[in-house]
């Protein structure tokens, strides 16, 4: 959240988890960001360096990994 982003994107990863993947890819596939964090409930993201579009977040989490839709508005 939020949902379209401006400057930050906020992803809470819950508090049950020991490793989250975070990678950011744009449509063409082109990884923007990743970071790999541990027990960890929230994690920031700075957009302001995106360009306007949208971009597919993954999250990876023991062992499921789920996509989402993220738009970047400025």
């Amino acid at each position: 959240f939020p949902n379209p982003a401006t400057n930050q994107v906020t992803i809470d990863a819950g508090s049950n988890h020991t490793k989250v993947t975070i990678t950011i890819t744009d449509m063409t596939g082109k990884m923007m960001y990743r970071t790999i964090a541990g027990k960890m409930q929230k994690i920031i993201i700075d957009t302001k360096d995106f360009k306007e579009g949208i971009y597919f977040v993954q999250a990876q989490v023991d062992g499921f990994t789920e996509t989402k839709k993220l738009i970047v508005r400025h």
